[in-house]
C-alpha cells in the first residue's frame, strides 16, 4: 500500500498535489472554525449546487463580457501608447509620466469618475476597467520596444531579409516576452476591476454576487462564488495562456539552473 501511494505520488503533477494540500488544510481548518466564518470545501460545494445554473451562467456571462471588452481595449491603448513610446523619445518624455500616474492611481478612483461622469452603465464599467488596467501594458511594450537588439535587424538587413520577415522573425520573437507579461499583468486587473465595478455599481455579474451573499452574511456562497471566480482565472491561464505561451516561444530553449 506504500509503495503504491509512493508511486502515485511520484505521478501526481505538482499542481494536483497544491491543489490537494490546500483542500486538505481548508477542511482541516473548518473543523475548529464556525461555518459562518469558514465552511467546509464540502459544504461550500453544496450551497454552490443550489443555485440556479442559469442565473450563475447569465452572472458568468456578464462579467466575462466586461471583463472581454475591457481587456480588449486596455491591450489596444496600451499597445499603441507602448509601441509610440518605445520608437520615440519625444513621445516617450511627453507620456511617460502620465502613465506611471495613471498607474499609481488607485482603480477605485476611475470606477468612481466614470459612474459620475457616464452613469452606471455598461459603457462606463469598460472605461473604468480600460483606463485602470492600459498602464501595465504600455510600460510592459514600452520597455519591450526599447530591448529590441537593433544588430539583429541589421545582420537581417545583409543577409536581405524583407521587411516583413524582419519583422515577423527578428522584431516580434523580441517583444513577445514582454507582450505576454503585459497580457497577464492586463487580465489579472481587469479581473479584480470587474469585481469591483459589479459590487459598487451593477446589478449582476460574479462581483455583484459577492456582495449580495455578503449582506446576507452567506459565508458557504461567498466563498463558493469567489472559487468560480478562481477556477474561470486559473482555466484562462492553463488553456488559453500558456499553450499561447508555449506556441509563441517553442523557438526558445528552455533554461535550466
Amino acid at each position: 500500500m506504500i509503495k503504491w501511494l509512493s508511486t502515485l505520488n511520484d505521478k501526481m503533477p505538482n499542481r494536483l498535489k497544491s491543489m490537494l494540500l490546500f483542500l486538505g488544510l481548508w477542511w482541516f481548518l473548518s473543523l475548529f472554525m464556525s461555518p459562518n466564518v469558514l465552511p467546509s470545501p464540502l459544504a461550500t460545494v453544496t450551497a454552490f449546487l443550489n443555485n440556479d445554473a442559469s442565473e450563475v451562467l447569465f452572472h458568468v456571462r456578464m462579467t466575462m463580457q466586461r471583463i472581454g471588452m475591457g481587456f480588449f481595449f486596455a491591450m489596444l491603448l496600451g499597445l499603441v501608447l507602448g509601441t509610440m513610446m518605445g520608437v520615440s523619445r519625444v513621445l516617450e518624455t511627453w507620456l511617460d509620466m502620465w502613465v506611471m500616474i495613471v498607474l499609481s492611481t488607485p482603480g477605485l478612483v476611475f470606477v468612481v469618475l466614470s459612474f459620475i461622469w457616464f452613469g452606471m452603465n455598461e459603457f462606463a464599467t469598460v472605461v473604468a476597467i480600460s483606463i485602470a488596467s492600459f498602464p501595465s501594458i504600455a510600460i510592459n511594450v514600452w520597455q519591450g520596444v526599447k530591448a529590441v537588439d537593433g544588430k539583429l535587424i541589421d545582420m537581417a538587413k545583409v543577409f536581405g531579409i524583407s521587411p516583413r520577415m524582419r519583422l515577423k522573425k527578428v522584431i516580434l520573437p523580441q517583444i513577445y516576452p514582454y507582450f505576454m507579461a503585459s497580457a497577464r499583468a492586463c487580465l489579472g486587473i481587469s479581473w479584480k476591476l470587474t469585481a469591483l465595478v459589479e459590487l459598487l455599481g451593477r446589478s449582476n455579474g460574479v462581483g455583484y454576487q459577492l456582495n449580495y451573499w455578503f449582506q446576507l452574511y452567506e459565508m458557504d456562497q461567498v466563498i463558493a462564488w469567489t472559487g468560480l471566480f478562481l477556477i474561470i482565472v486559473l482555466s484562462i491561464e492553463l488553456f488559453i495562456m500558456n499553450p499561447l505561451e508555449k506556441r509563441l516561444f517553442a523557438w526558445r530553449p528552455e533554461v535550466r539552473i
